[in-house]
């Protein structure tokens, strides 16, 4: 048997799956845990192949590891081979017609509500043998589920995603941002307010990518952080269900940042007001992301139809929303 023969016995997908999965967390434990396997089992199964290849792949230091550039070098080929496996795997399901199709999906909280559930009802409805699991989470988070193949795409921010050569992307929205508040908020006793006002006040809801908050001025006061390493702004009340951002923002001092097809009920109901800002307006810039890699199975493809329909509807209900609040092509809340 050649060398290489021996190599493709030693590095099986189920052990590439575990080096992969480790390097993307960094931590023995929680790749396990990503895993659903112990950490003994994790252990072992990272030594016997590091013990079969006859070099360390990895650096340990306090409970922490990082890829050496033996690890690093088996992880990038042995990706090719993951992939491989399973478009194969996919492949012989559908021609055998024993599988109907599963399709696991990571949603941005602001995504999740605009368009995502409603593209995943309607794609369940088509397909009612189709099998789905959605996550929601931040948008870095959607970006390492997509990375770690544990999601086939993720809908999310996708405009700080210029270091991630791996993942691929398509735009889908590009919402208008607005201020919202409690009705009689001390902000609204005056005209507009500036991004310095607003930022005196606690936020709630999903962090803000650093393409935007690099435009806030500092420091940001009680409104939450700016985030050291990735340079978000962290809000004060941070969460990733907007469905609970207008509770919190009706019966607060809180303000939060969002679209008014996310708000439109409250805001006929009263229960929030929009705050007039001075600022520039502000854009969500969400999309699809997936791996290049990796070739998207047919539910994928159809997950992405249903979505891209679903935006071009919400496109067109925005328009009428915003003319029932700004009235005359007013792109922002009036003065006073």
């Amino acid at each position: 048997m050649r060398v290489s023969d021996n190599l493709l016995v030693m590095i099986t997908p189920r052990r590439l799956l575990h080096l992969h999965t480790l390097a993307a967390h960094g931590h023995f434990g929680r790749a396990a845990k990503a895993l659903n396997i112990s950490q003994p089992a994790l252990s072992k199964s990272i030594q016997a192949l590091e013990e079969e290849l006859g070099v360390a792949l990895l650096e340990r230091n306090r409970g922490m590891v990082i890829l050496t550039l033996f690890g690093d070098m088996v992880l990038k080929r042995g990706k090719l081979l993951l992939t491989a496996e399973e478009d194969l795997r996919r492949e012989i399901d559908l021609l055998a017609g024993c599988n109907v199709g599963t399709l696991k999906v990571a949603l941005g909280p602001y995504p999740s509500v605009i368009s995502g559930y409603r593209a995943i009802a309607r794609l369940s409805a088509r397909h009612p043998k189709l099998r789905i699991t959605v996550h929601v989470a931040g948008w870095r988070e959607v970006a390492r589920q997509v990375l770690t193949r544990t999601v086939d795409l993720g809908i999310a921010e996708i405009g700080d995603l210029g270091n991630e050569e791996e993942l691929a992307s398509e735009p889908l929205g590009r919402h208008r941002g607005y201020m919202f508040c409690r009705p009689g908020h001390p902000l609204m006793d005056g005209g507009p307010v500036s991004l310095p006002q607003a930022l005196a006040f606690p936020w709630v809801g999903t962090r803000v990518p650093a393409r935007i908050a690099e435009r806030f001025p500092r420091p940001v006061d009680g409104a939450g952080a700016i985030d050291p390493l990735t340079g978000d702004f962290v809000p004060a009340m941070e969460i990733d269900v907007p469905m609970q951002i207008a509770e919190l923002v009706a019966n607060s001092d809180a303000l939060a940042m969002g679209t008014l097809k996310m708000l439109d009920a409250d805001l006929l109901a009263g229960r929030v007001s929009i705050l007039p800002m001075t600022q520039p307006e502000i854009r969500a810039n969400y999309g699809v992301m997936y791996l290049k890699a990796r070739s998207l199975s047919p539910a994928a493809t159809a997950f992405m139809s249903e979505i891209r329909a679903v935006e071009a509807e919400v496109v067109a209900l925005e328009t009428a929303i915003t003319e029932r609040y700004f009235p005359s092509g007013q792109r922002g809340p009036p003065a006073g």
